[in-house]
């Protein structure tokens, strides 16, 4: 007797002219395929001797209609308002598409809480909300062959991508304010290890090299997110007549606006500031800040429906990139 093959879903419904879902629902026998079809797909997978595979396969055969939605461990990551709202519009497309989505929270290196549901076999697949530089999520999931997709821009061609073009929004805000006549400016960076982070400083330094003008590298403050290290970094800023300061996000510029207040600091009179994320915490305030702003609830959709496809075991594209907003306001006005 010939040995059997695994053969993927996807090659099958090629070779039959059919839809992948159509494979598995009649491998599966759950949904409804004509009875000719059906016939046509057991017949083709018996007489040659198929042993049927989808992506994450070799996880498990059983279905737990669940989805991981990983979000940072850390809480002055996991409360900015872009975590809740990317959360809020997985939870709100998983759940109409028949799915319930389970919160992880991995933290730096710390991945046991994923590890724990994977070997529990408690979810179909995953959305990773960040990217940490040792990308240990990603090692881990790609082993276990669970079908998984990233909110995020990734140098891996292996890795299903949904992001907004951070680098290019960044570029092009900073352009703009250099256009504006604004020479010394002061960038506040997050979390370098987060890629999120590194696209914005490299947009940042884009526009600047584009704009035929020195990099000051002492004016771009690493680890903003750390209140120590910021509050010492608008001081020292303060002191080097710094015109305009460019917030890594939201978080960030919520801070510094905070420390200008308690030192008598006026924007824009004094100083000008913008921040590389714009978020309802920053249109409550009364400054008037100009932002870039990204639609995190469409993100989100689309980081769900390339998953769902995955989970079918349909073509999807590898990345998808979504656009963003310059809003321009009063808090550089020159």
């Amino acid at each position: 007797m010939a040995e059997k093959k695994e053969v993927p879903v996807l090659e099958i419904a090629r070779s039959l002219g059919v839809s992948p879902t159509t494979v598995s629902r009649a491998i599966s026998g759950n949904g409804r395929v004509g009875r000719e079809t059906k016939e046509l797909i057991l017949t083709y997978i018996e007489q040659n001797q198929i042993v049927p595979r989808s992506r994450g396969s070799n996880y498990s055969s059983k279905k737990s209609m669940n989805i991981a939605v990983v979000l940072p461990g850390e809480d002055e990551y996991a409360q900015l308002p872009y975590f809740t709202k990317i959360l809020m519009a997985l939870y709100d497309f998983f759940y109409v598409s028949g799915y319930h989505v389970l919160i992880v929270r991995t933290q730096g290196g710390d991945i046991e809480a994923l590890k724990d549901v994977v070997k529990k076999h408690k979810i179909d697949g995953a959305v990773l909300t960040r990217i940490l530089d040792s990308c240990e999520d990603i090692h881990f999931l790609k082993e276990k062959g669970i079908p998984f997709v990233v909110t995020g821009s990734i140098d891996d061609d292996e890795v299903y991508q949904a992001d907004v073009d951070q680098r290019g929004g960044c570029r092009e805000l900073t352009d703009i304010l250099l256009k504006k006549g604004i020479r010394k400016m002061a960038l506040f960076c997050a979390d370098l290890r987060l890629t999120v982070s590194k696209d914005r400083l490299n947009g940042y330094l884009d526009a600047i090299r584009e704009n035929d003008l020195p990099i000051e590298y002492e004016l771009i403050v690493e680890d903003a997110a750390d209140s120590n290290v910021l509050e010492k970094s608008v001081r020292d800023i303060l002191k080097e007549q710094v015109e305009c300061v460019i917030c890594g996000d939201d978080g960030i510029c919520l801070t510094v606006l905070d420390y200008f207040r308690q030192l008598g600091i006026a924007v824009p009179r004094d100083i000008r500031v913008a921040s590389f994320f714009n978020s309802m915490l920053l249109e409550e305030t009364n400054s008037n800040i100009t932002s870039l702003d990204f639609d995190i609830r469409k993100l989100g959709k689309l980081a769900g429906e390339m998953l769902i496809r995955l989970l079918n075991g349909e073509p999807c594209e590898k990345k998808k990139m979504l656009g963003y907003k310059i809003l321009i306001k009063e808090s550089t006005k020159i």
